[in-house]
């Protein structure tokens, strides 16, 4: 038996050592620390095995829009994952138990958030220069990601990384920077088509549903 196919035996047994019935938990619980003697397995390599590393696709390769890093950064803490956006890769890895739904749920509502920009210049824009289309697009965006925020955090919770999560973190990421993402609206003047435009966003966002799949199993359905 390899190690890694130690850890989930190990993992089977530990979840039999939670039983209701004594003596089956006790048999489970000297088994489980019998393995982790024998393939030399300590309790932080078990948690460890439970994190998973996945990516979302960025719309930049080196310093993504705020709107977007707001719309990463809220389904990191719905999701209570580690983020990290890779640069040059131009992706958000997302670190956690939960990291392979978070990476989903982001990449459906990018899908959606640009859908929704891309119609707003249509209809809203037509006469605007390109440097204003984007200046106003992106407070559209950052409009519609506050009102998706509040579903998101119903659907997911709002927990903090776990300690596996932030050890993994350490282990095969020790070299992060904190960065600052890219403003396009430096004025923070809120005129009339400010607020518009804002409520063009809400608007946009209020038939964005996310719903947890059918028989208790661990998917999404966006819509």
């Amino acid at each position: 038996m390899d190690h890694s196919k130690a850890i989930e035996k190990i993992k089977k047994l530990l979840r039999l050592a939670a039983s209701d019935n004594p003596h089956e938990a006790a048999a489970a619980m000297r088994q489980a620390r019998a393995m982790m003697e024998k393939f030399r397995i300590e309790e932080a390599d078990v948690a460890l095995s439970d994190i998973q590393e996945s990516a979302s696709r960025s719309g930049s390769k080196i310093n993504p829009v705020r709107w977007e890093a707001s719309l990463a950064g809220c389904v990191k803490r719905a999701y209570a994952c580690e983020l990290l956006f890779m640069a040059g890769v131009g992706e958000w890895r997302f670190i956690g138990e939960f990291a392979e739904v978070a990476s989903y749920t982001t990449t459906i509502l990018l899908r959606q958030i640009r859908q929704a920009r891309r119609d707003f210049i249509a209809n809203n824009l037509k006469r605007c220069k390109a440097s204003t289309k984007t200046k106003r697009a992106d407070v559209f965006c950052d409009a519609w990601v506050y009102q998706v925020r509040k579903q998101v955090m119903a659907f997911a919770g709002n927990d903090t990384p776990s300690a596996a999560a932030s050890a993994y973190m350490l282990q095969h990421h020790p070299d992060t920077k904190q960065s600052t993402p890219t403003d396009r609206n430096t004025s923070k003047r809120l005129s009339n088509r400010t607020v518009t435009d804002a409520m063009h966003g809400i608007l946009a966002a209020t038939d964005v549903r996310l719903n947890h799949g059918v028989n208790g199993q661990e998917q999404l359905a966006l819509n």
